[in-house]
């Protein structure tokens, strides 16, 4: 590899590094350090007691003894399903690194008695999950890059050679070094950065890399491709997606519905539910009388947002008292009816608790079923599991403010004054027997401030 190779090497490095800034990403500074000198490989060699491969060996004599390439994708980043377990980028190498893994493959062999894959590899980087990217020193010429699973003690193959190597996980942006991420651009041949699976990779690596909410301000498909990338659609978003033409947005939404996979398509009808409205009402009536047209879960969603609030509401209620033959389970009620945040839920809610188990998590459901305060004040006065019940929503709604875990900010809705609810808590509370449960309400009066 020329010297002109190395600095195009380069110049595509910092351009993944600056697509993954544009894109929201964390892009790590990259560390090139000088070349090794000739003596120092020479060293290093003596120390192993083995030659270093001829490529590598060149690479650090002509180019870097030591280099970190690191990017990692946004936490909101919405990846196909194919690629969902992709997060970073990583082309790592150091000749400080360089270990004989022989004698680690003796301690394994001395353990359970068996050869171990790491016999006659030379490690260059240990992966951040403990695997090990190494050169295979079995071989006469060109020592070929492997990986190995630590858990499987299983080896994998990369690549014919380091330079292949570097070639190949360029072109595939770098992706990163657990065999996970790798996984889908493996064939017989290593990796394979021309494969059908690559070229889908790299083309939602670029166009995700290439538009943001500016540009979508003026073109709409743009705009979609943005909060489909992102996976989350915001106020902002929201707005200008509402100042097109409503049948154009639909009839666009509609068209990306058809060729993005299923995780992907979340977010989609959120636009529908959020930019639309109402305005999508026949369609979400069609949904309803196709029943394999959607995930169930998603028609509900769109249900209460796309249909009046009564028809959504009797519609979700019906269909999840059809799914269970004997009780009905909360924490799958939560999942259809939560998008509604309707009073009445908690009315229809108090038909099932006198059957259910602390395992069925009534009290999700409840917290965002705007619960008012003469709600929770006849559930704490009915005692046991309505008591129970609404304990747990309190504890929920509270956990909603200090908590990343859950989605959304509950609040008591039509309070009293500040006085009587501690005071009633208080009251309870002292009732109690389970330390447990007094420690709950303790914190409650404590925090109450946070839901009311």
């Amino acid at each position: 590899m020329s010297v002109y190779n190395y600095k195009a090497l380069v110049y595509k490095w910092e351009q993944i590094l600056d697509k993954v800034k544009v894109f929201g990403g964390e892009a790590r500074e990259l560390v090139i350090e000088p070349p090794a000198t000739k003596e120092e490989i020479e060293n290093k060699e003596k120390v192993l007691g083995l030659s270093l491969p001829i490529s590598f060996k060149e690479i650090l004599l002509n180019f870097s003894r030591h280099v970190e390439f690191n990017w990692y994708l946004p936490e909101d980043a919405n990846l196909p399903n194919e690629f969902r377990e992709i997060f970073s980028g990583e082309i790592c190498w150091s000749l400080e690194w360089i270990e004989d893994l022989n004698p680690l493959a003796k301690e394994f062999k001395s353990y359970d008695g068996e050869e171990c894959e790491l016999k006659n590899k030379l490690q260059f980087y240990q992966v951040g999950n403990g695997d090990i990217l190494a050169f295979d020193m079995e071989q006469d010429k060109e020592q070929s890059i492997v990986y190995w699973s630590h858990e499987e003690d299983e080896i994998f193959f990369i690549a014919d050679s380091f330079i292949t190597y570097l070639k190949k996980v360029t072109e595939l942006y770098g992706i990163g070094t657990e065999i996970w991420q790798m996984e889908p651009f493996l064939d017989e041949k290593g990796l394979n950065s021309n494969s059908s699976e690559s070229n889908r990779w790299k083309n939602w690596f670029n166009t995700f890399s290439n538009i943001s909410f500016d540009k979508g301000r003026n073109d709409l498909e743009s705009l979609i491709k943005y909060i489909e990338f992102h996976g989350k659609i915001k106020e902002k978003e929201i707005k200008v997606l509402k100042g097109y033409d409503k049948n154009l947005l639909f009839k666009k939404v509609l068209e990306r519905l058809k060729i993005v996979d299923d995780c992907q398509k979340e977010i989609l009808y959120k636009i529908i539910g959020e930019a639309l409205g109402l305005c999508a009402a026949d369609w979400v009536r069609y949904l309803w009388e196709n029943d394999n047209e959607i995930d169930s879960v998603f028609r509900s969603y769109l249900t209460s947002r796309c249909l009046p609030r009564d028809e959504g509401l009797s519609k979700v209620i019906e269909y999840v008292e059809g799914m269970f033959n004997d009780k009905i389970k909360g924490y799958e009620a939560k999942r259809h009816l939560c998008y509604f945040r309707d009073n009445r839920v908690i009315s229809w809610i108090k038909n099932y608790i006198s059957n259910s188990t602390t395992k069925d998590q009534w009290y999700e459901l409840y917290a965002c079923s705007q619960p008012t305060w003469e709600d929770i004040k006849e559930w704490l006065y009915l005692g046991g599991r309505y008591r129970l019940v609404v304990l747990n929503a309190l504890e929920y709604m509270l956990n909603s403010w200090t908590s990343l875990n859950i989605k959304g900010e509950y609040k008591i809705i039509n309070t009293s004054s500040r006085e009587e609810i501690i005071c009633i808590l208080k009251k309870i509370k002292d009732e109690e027997i389970l330390k447990s449960k007094k420690r709950k309400y303790y914190r409650l009066i404590e925090e109450i401030d946070l839901i009311i």
